[in-house]
């Protein structure tokens, strides 16, 4: 039931995401680009960057050796190769940082592939000459951060065209099919109610901190509004740690725990949990389900939306928008 905070009903959106992959399956089939790189440049920001860190995690699990490299800014990297792709990522189309890296890439003749529902980055393509491939119009109204099913796949399906990855549509569909089964609703409404009045320090191992844990930190701080941080496990042992020592507010460590990980990183784990227990901290581990690397990172996801969905509603809170990023723009406008 669509509650009365909810303006934008997010919560139709989050039920909905498993529609998001095999819609993208169509939409980006089309787009092709010469298989003439040996590098992809993920240009974006906020919303439209986090699909970046899911796709270098696919790739990893799948054992593609294909140079990814993220940008978040206004410039391109220094180290790229001259035979890279750059991919202009933007959900509005508006983002002057991707702007200016699609500026820089077209001085430079480097190939490009842009990524938007429309805006400036549409034009300039058109303008241009360049691929362009665009989210759907249909369907409901929802943050960037919410179009990861559309983007991930969008971009699997341009390296697939490309001739970099194999047909995986297959991988897709069962992806989709897997977290169309889940319902993780109440077990995130639950989680919300321990984390009211904390700050949420959201930790997983390496292989998921920037393609799940960044990512659940961040819907955090959009939905909810509120403080939360992220680190990975093992690197937190060597220091992160130590400044739960000194306790100068109150949290709330939220572990994302693949079952098959590591046997070092699953003891790490389980003395940690204890070490802070015994601190007086809470820790909650969820044990991520599926039998793939990109199930287990989208269950994750998933369950982290309503988490974040259910915690801000719990701080009367519209979960959808962003006023004070949207105030910011504005600002820099000026």
């Amino acid at each position: 039931m669509k509650n009365d905070l909810d303006k934008a009903n997010l919560r139709q959106v989050i039920i909905e995401f498993p529609n998001q992959f095999e819609k993208a399956l169509e939409f980006a089939k089309d787009v092709r680009v010469e298989d003439g790189f040996n590098q992809l440049v993920i240009c974006g920001m906020g919303g439209s960057a986090l699909p970046a860190d899911i796709v270098k995690a696919y790739l990893e699990s799948k054992g593609v050796d294909l140079d990814i490299k993220i940008c978040r800014d206004y410039a391109l990297p220094k180290n790229i190769s001259d035979d890279c792709l750059i991919l202009a990522s933007s959900y509005s189309g508006n983002t002057e940082e991707t702007i200016s890296c699609y500026k820089e890439a077209r001085e430079k003749n480097l190939s490009i592939v842009g990524l938007s529902k429309g805006g400036k980055i549409e034009e300039l393509c058109k303008a241009d000459g360049v691929a362009h491939i665009k989210y759907p119009e249909d369907g409901p109204t929802f943050q960037p951060r919410y179009a990861l099913g559309y983007a991930f796949t969008a971009i699997i399906t341009l390296l697939v065209n490309a001739g970099k990855v194999k047909d995986v549509s297959g991988d897709i569909i069962e992806l989709s099919d897997y977290l169309k089964k889940l319902n993780n609703e109440d077990k995130g409404k639950e989680i919300a109610k321990t984390l009211k009045g904390k700050i949420p320090v959201i930790y997983s191992t390496e292989k998921y901190g920037e393609s799940m844990a960044r990512i659940v930190k961040i819907k955090i701080n959009e939905n909810a509004k509120t403080q939360a941080f992220f680190n990975v496990f093992p690197e937190l042992n060597h220091n992160e740690m130590v400044g739960f020592t000194n306790l100068q507010g109150k949290f709330h460590i939220v572990i994302f725990q693949d079952p098959d990980e590591h046997e070092r990183n699953l003891k790490r784990i389980e003395i940690t949990t204890k070490l802070f227990n015994e601190r007086g901290m809470p820790v909650t581990v969820i044990k991520l389900g599926g039998k793939s690397v990109m199930q287990k990172i989208f269950s994750g996801i998933i369950i982290g939306d309503w988490i974040s969905y259910y915690l801000a509603l719990s701080y009367d809170q519209d979960p959808t928008p962003v006023a004070m990023v949207e105030d910011f723009k504005a600002k820099m406008e000026v």
